[in-house]
């Protein structure tokens, strides 16, 4: 049989292809946006259509090279090669749907791509010709099978280049490129023809063989030039980084970056991948004119879950929520968990904010649902802020924003979502006041100390006193550190303040021992200090630059959300190495396990206000404050009541055996000196009635 072709055909394929290209970015684009649900229904879709358009290029692309009267037919075969053309097209729309380019994922897609395009092309020949009257040519299978490989790569990064190209003209952009595609879909099959004979007579040399050749050639080196415009835009767009790789390494990738912006986890982004993340989608909406809004996510109700089920409970209900959250937004759409139960997603492409609505209530709807772990039934639900870019501020402030917005949706009544607005802008003026207010503070040493006494509630003999930070303003006067600890606490600034009190602290003790005073103190200190593995040895080191004794300090700790955490405990045991008290404050207040107290072993529990504020009125209030007394001294624990403001609270209080007590009853808190002078006072007194007793001992021997 001689070599024969025809052109119009062939052309023809080359259109159908074409025309079909254009749908193909749509698809793609779809696949882009859509949620996870709707891609598994719209993937497997899309791949029969994709894939029959390859088969019915092939088929024609045959017909154009072999289209002779003498063809035989075998549909079963054909069948085979439609099988593997939808293969094909699965394989090149994931990957060309993928959020972000992933080069190891390609190389490996576009290698199977090879393979089913190989097996593709053997299936329709077969259909058309007994296998008997085939032979492949081994010279040339390999360089066809990597053709083919280079040519499913390329157009992979086509479509995965094109479906997010926001340039003025991107119709005549893919129409170009899927005309592109097209050619090289054909280069593939007639470089695979070349690798094939259907009759010995073919290889005679015929000048139609010979025009076949260069035509194939001639579009072999088109497919070059095309690589070459393919990676400048590459380059354009993403940077030398985008090709700098390692191919020893490329499956193992960079540990250490990965370890730097995947939360362990969850394996979703931490708060430096989010950071890339947002700057890189700000970019694209940049080029494209289109917003982004950033959910600030905040799980409701979490905290008494650690308490209650444990901590590996709390990781795997954060695991499920994160599966559910991911599951509610669309491929385009990023998350991130940026610590504890707080997650941030990204929301790209937004026109308007009807366009987030349906997206921020499937994810609230999704944490709705309850969780089932370990035959136990949880039940939570998140509050979402949600700011837009660039309407409510640049990057920095977009975080602060949604932030807030998400802490309106709490006080709000939880399990809903707010946007952020001019109420919401009202309150952030004023948290970045504060904020800038804080750092000067912190800078010029605005804060002080005051002192409340800590008495006995038998002998009300002074034993300590608890070290209260107060803050003078220059122009505002005195704030009240129930407001500015708090929100030093959510501006990460708490831990320099708690660093400040430790070293007041510090020096306090000192001036006390100079006057012969032997001073007990107790400062407050807060959650984000125990993130700081070297606590212990810097307060040491403070205790020993003064040279004071550590065992006159008393560290209260108020937070109880973190009584299971690992690091925790191994900062109370230093603490107790080195003779420092820890007291559990505002205990009775907090959610709190019988078996969590007897683990942590610590000296002191401090009880809550609440607890002891009705004890001289109602007999429960009474029993209760009995009850945890009498624990708490069985597990030989310390305790201090906070809040005693008459004597028919100190009186019962006494009765209850409670050992300490603090409050108005004696004194409101007190500057430095004044609390110097009132030990001294006690001291004498102690002296005095010492030397009282001695005297009417003596006169009543004699």
């Amino acid at each position: 049989m001689h070599a024969h072709y025809d052109i119009w055909l062939l052309m023809l394929s080359v259109a159908i292809t074409g025309i079909a290209g254009l749908f193909t970015f749509d698809m793609v684009g779809h696949l882009y946006q859509a949620t996870p649900n709707s891609r598994k229904t719209l993937l497997p879709s899309f791949s029969l259509i994709v894939g029959t358009g390859l088969w019915a290029n092939h088929f024609l692309t045959t017909l154009a090279i072999h289209g002779t009267n003498e063809l035989g037919y075998a549909p079963i075969m054909h069948l085979f090669g439609w099988f593997f053309a939808v293969i094909t097209g699965f394989l090149i729309l994931k990957l060309a749907s993928k959020p972000y380019f992933n080069f190891p994922a390609f190389i490996n897609g576009s290698i199977a791509c090879s393979i089913c395009i190989f097996a593709l092309y053997f299936s329709c020949l077969s259909g058309m010709h007994s296998t008997d009257r085939i032979t492949l040519i081994p010279e040339m299978i390999f360089p066809a099978i990597l053709l083919s490989a280079f040519v499913a790569f390329m157009t992979s990064l086509l479509l995965f280049w094109a479906k997010g190209y926001v340039g003025k003209h991107p119709m005549i952009v893919k129409i170009i490129f899927a005309f592109l595609i097209a050619g090289l879909v054909s280069v593939t099959h007639l470089t695979l023809n070349n690798a094939t004979i259907i009759d010995i007579n073919l290889l005679d040399g015929s000048s139609e063989t010979t025009k076949l050749a260069g035509f194939t050639i001639a579009l072999s080196v088109l497919c070059l030039f095309l690589m070459a415009f393919l990676m400048m835009l590459f380059f354009e767009r993403h940077g030398y980084k985008m090709f700098n790789f390692d191919l020893l390494e490329v499956k193992k990738g960079s540990a250490k970056s990965l370890h730097a912006t995947v939360d362990s986890l969850t394996n979703l982004p931490n708060r430096l991948g989010l950071q890339d993340n947002l700057n890189n989608a700000i970019s694209r909406s940049e080029r494209s004119f289109k917003t982004i809004a950033l959910a600030y996510i905040d799980l409701d109700h979490f905290k008494p879950i650690n308490d209650n089920y444990g901590h590996h409970v709390g990781d795997i209900v954060l695991a499920s929520a994160a599966n559910r959250l991911s599951a509610a937004i669309r491929g385009c759409d990023s998350l991130a968990r940026i610590g504890g139960d707080e997650f941030v997603a990204i929301i790209e492409g937004i026109k308007s904010n009807e366009d987030i609505i349906p997206i921020v209530e499937r994810m609230v709807n999704s944490i709705r649902e309850p969780f089932l772990i370990d035959r136990q039934k949880i039940e939570i639900s998140c509050s979402v802020g949600i700011a837009i870019y660039p309407g409510d501020g640049d990057t920095e402030k977009l975080m602060v924003c949604a932030d807030n917005a998400m802490y309106k949706a709490k006080k709000s009544g939880k399990n809903q979502y707010k946007f952020y607005d001019v109420e919401i802008e009202s309150s952030i003026d004023q948290l970045l006041e504060m904020q800038n207010d804080l750092l000067i503070a912190i800078d010029k040493k605005e804060f002080s100390l005051a002192f409340q006494p800590k008495l006995c509630c038998k002998t009300q003999a002074i034993v300590g006193a608890e070290a209260l930070i107060h803050w003078h303003h220059p122009s505002k006067g005195f704030i009240d550190p129930e407001y500015f600890i708090p929100t030093a606490e959510h501006l990460g600034l708490i831990s320099q303040i708690n660093d400040w009190m430790i070293e007041e602290a510090c020096k306090t003790i000192y001036r006390a021992k100079d006057l012969d005073i032997d001073l007990n103190l107790a400062i407050d200190l807060s959650q984000q200090q125990f993130r700081n593995i070297h606590l212990v040895k810097e307060t040491i080191k403070r205790f020993d630059n003064y040279g004071v004794p550590a065992q006159n300090l008393t560290v209260e700790i108020k937070e109880t959300s973190v009584m299971n955490d690992v690091q925790f405990k191994r900062l109370l045991a230093q603490f107790k190495a080195a003779n420092i008290k820890i007291a559990l404050d505002d205990f009775g207040f907090h959610p709190f396990t019988l078996a969590s107290l007897q683990d942590l072993k610590v000296d002191e529990i401090k009880l809550n206000k609440a607890c002891i504020s009705n004890i001289d009125k109602d007999n429960s209030s009474k029993n209760f404050a009995g009850a945890i007394i009498h624990l708490a001294q069985t597990l030989n624990f310390n305790v201090v009541a906070d809040g005693v403001e008459t004597e028919s609270m100190r009186q019962i209080l006494t009765d209850l055996g409670c050992n300490h007590m603090q409050g108005y009853l004696n004194t409101k808190p007190i500057a430095e000196a004044k609390l110097f002078n009132l030990l001294k006072k006690h001291d004498l007194d102690h002296q005095l009635k010492n030397q009282s007793s001695e005297s009417t001992f003596q006169e009543v021997s004699s």
